[in-house]
């Protein structure tokens, strides 16, 4: 992703205002206790020209005033960081929910361009870097409010005094711009850095098992030593430019200050101004010289908060390439037909996957695809409920076309089982019910057993209250698969696609969940993405695909009597590396095969294992 350049205040701001009330309220605290900050010199000076000097006054009144002023400017704080630190957590708050609902809107095709690590980085470290910034917000008006009206002050009490203070402005503001063009590239590296050692984390985080399986712990720690070196490079970098910046900030107007006094002083002690002047001159510039060193701090934090804020709004910006058209119109309920018409899909441009495909299947029909690696099967099943796009051609559920529909009322009523079976790290129940949260337990004991998964869900520690551990890696390949394969019977939809969802079962509990399959998808729509023989069994209709199109299509007996590329896939012969594997245990077999379990078919053909996308 590219630096974008303009803008973040503005944006920023959008999503500041949406919190007005807490917003205003900050503002007011900073601004009447930057007010009640400037009235104590004034009240000092009165208490040191007319009560100690000219004895023409009380003091009983000015010690009170000066306690009440005291007491108010401590409200005043207390509220400004108060509802400044809540605004900086509402925006905050703000911010990671819209780029997770942005995340949930963008296709699969962007996803798969982007790096976790640095979505992680975004909406953790870059999230909180704009939260500081706007922690200092109200006491940055705060303290720009009392160096104005501490300057007009200072210019009533004395004019002279008052420009001397004025010409450390130049040499503030030149140094302020460059450590503002220096800081902010440094922040935007160091934040990119933090992305890529976050994604090398997280895939040994979920990766262990290969890294341990072929002893590349070493290796990994490397690679990460490697990653976390360029970052510690980075913030050195930053850290670096602070400490050369900063300091000049905080010294400037110390140098500043010696001069006030030192002419302020000659002035007193020569009677052009009275003492009470004098020391209340003195207060002001040394309140002159701590907001000059919160503005350093603030103007580092805000270069650092710039980058975090661009890199957000760059994912933002990021326009989803599949989403509603604004004709878009709500998908009746449907009963189940699909229509391939002549499409055209590659995941790039020069490499097309499809090329023409066209396929029809009734409602109700139970269609199975089979084909070599890269003939293009699951991606025909993507395209069903638009989690990819055509290039060319349409997709149509019961004559309408799936991109003029809302998504939402497309994928209420299509159900996926994946080969790749992901479960959030929940319980057994709520991974089963995440399709349908209102279904009832008995109706997820149902999806279960239709699954093949009751029993060894039974025997789990806790049952169906157990949590499956993240990405359910608690469970084995098998047992997630048919937890998957329960949500998608559980949605009840009315097309359902079954992507070698059964691939890491043994070949007894794939049985079983036929069984129970055959009556579940009687009369309903579906869509197999085959694998394995047993898969065949499920199927009204077989469909060979080749390079991108059908080409021949019909029952198993019919294929095998007709079809050259039907009968070398069953034999072996459609092998992309040219051999077949011997298959002396089905039940280690996975995804990435054709399985005989030891039962020939009609035709005396056996399956053995051959690639497969």
């Amino acid at each position: 992703m590219s630096r974008p350049d303009t803008g973040w205040v503005r944006r920023l701001s959008g999503y500041v205002l949406r919190h007005k009330r807490g917003l205003i309220i900050s503002l007011t605290a900073a601004v009447l206790g930057s007010a009640g900050q400037v009235a104590v010199p004034l009240i000092a000076r009165q208490i040191i020209d007319q009560v100690i000097i000219a004895r023409s006054s009380a003091l009983w009144p000015w010690l009170a005033l000066l306690f009440a002023v005291a007491l108010a400017t401590f409200a005043m704080a207390y509220l400004r960081r108060y509802r400044g630190g809540r605004l900086a957590l509402d925006v905050q708050y703000d911010l990671r929910n819209a780029m997770h609902a942005h995340l949930q809107a963008m296709d699969l095709q962007s996803l798969d361009q982007m790096s976790s690590g640095q979505l992680v980085s975004r909406a953790n470290s870059d999230s909180t870097l704009v939260q500081a910034l706007l922690n200092f917000l109200p006491l940055l008006s705060g303290n720009v409010l009392l160096m104005v009206l501490s300057l007009g002050v200072m210019f009533y009490l004395c004019p002279l005094l008052a420009v001397v203070s004025l010409i450390v402005l130049p040499a503030l503001v030149t140094v302020t711009y460059r450590m503002r063009t220096r800081i902010f590239p440094a922040t935007w590296e160091a934040q990119q850095q933090e992305g890529e050692l976050i994604q090398i984390v997280d895939e040994d985080i979920n990766g262990v098992r290969v890294v341990k399986a072929f002893g590349q712990e070493g290796r990994e720690i490397e690679r990460i030593a490697a990653a976390a070196g360029s970052l510690y490079g980075a913030r050195m970098r930053t850290v670096r430019l602070q400490s050369r910046y900063q300091p000049l900030l905080e010294a400037i107007p110390s140098f500043a200050q010696v001069a006030i006094l030192a002419l302020g002083g000659w002035l007193a002690l020569h009677h052009h101004i009275s003492l009470g002047t004098f020391l209340a001159f003195s207060t002001y510039v040394g309140q002159f010289v701590n907001p000059a060193r919160q503005l350093a701090n603030i103007l580092t934090i805000a270069q650092q908060a710039r980058a975090g804020v661009e890199r957000i709004f760059q994912l933002l910006d990021l326009a989803p390439a599949i989403a509603d058209s604004p004709e878009a119109i709500e998908l009746p309920a449907v009963r189940g037909e699909i229509n391939f018409q002549d499409v055209h899909f590659g995941y790039q441009a020069d490499q097309p996957v499809l090329q023409g495909f066209d396929l029809r299947i009734a409602a109700g029909e139970r269609v199975a695809v089979v084909g070599a690696s890269g003939s293009g099967k699951s991606t025909v099943a993507a395209l069903v409920a638009r989690l990819r796009d055509p290039d060319q051609g349409r997709v149509l559920l019961d004559g309408h076309d799936v991109r003029e529909v809302r998504l939402a009322s497309l994928r209420s009523q299509v159900a996926y089982a994946f080969e790749d079976s992901f479960l959030f790290s929940d319980t057994v129940e709520a991974n089963i019910g995440y399709g349908r949260p209102e279904a009832s337990p008995a109706e997820i004991v149902a999806a279960a057993q239709a699954a093949a998964a009751h029993d060894f869900i039974s025997e789990l520690p806790r049952g169906y209250d157990t949590p499956v551990g993240e990405r359910g890696l608690t469970l084995s390949g098998g047992q997630r698969q048919r937890i998957a394969l329960a949500r998608a019977i559980l949605a009840d939809p009315a097309v359902l696609v079954l992507d070698d969802a059964t691939s890491a079962v043994d070949a007894r509990t794939e049985q079983a969940i036929h069984n129970a399959l055959r009556t579940i998808l009687d009369g309903r729509t579906t869509l197999l993405v085959a694998h394995r023989l047993s898969t065949l069994q499920l199927a009204d209709r077989i469909v060979v695909m080749h390079a991108g199109r059908v080409i021949e299509q019909g029952t198993h007996d019919e294929l095998t009597e007709r079809s050259e590329i039907y009968r070398s896939l069953l034999s072996g012969l459609g092998n992309t590396s040219g051999t077949s594997v011997p298959v002396d245990d089905p039940e280690e077999l996975t995804t990435a095969a054709w399985v005989q379990p030891g039962t020939p078919i009609a035709g005396g053909n056996a399956f053995t294992a051959v690639d497969s996308v």
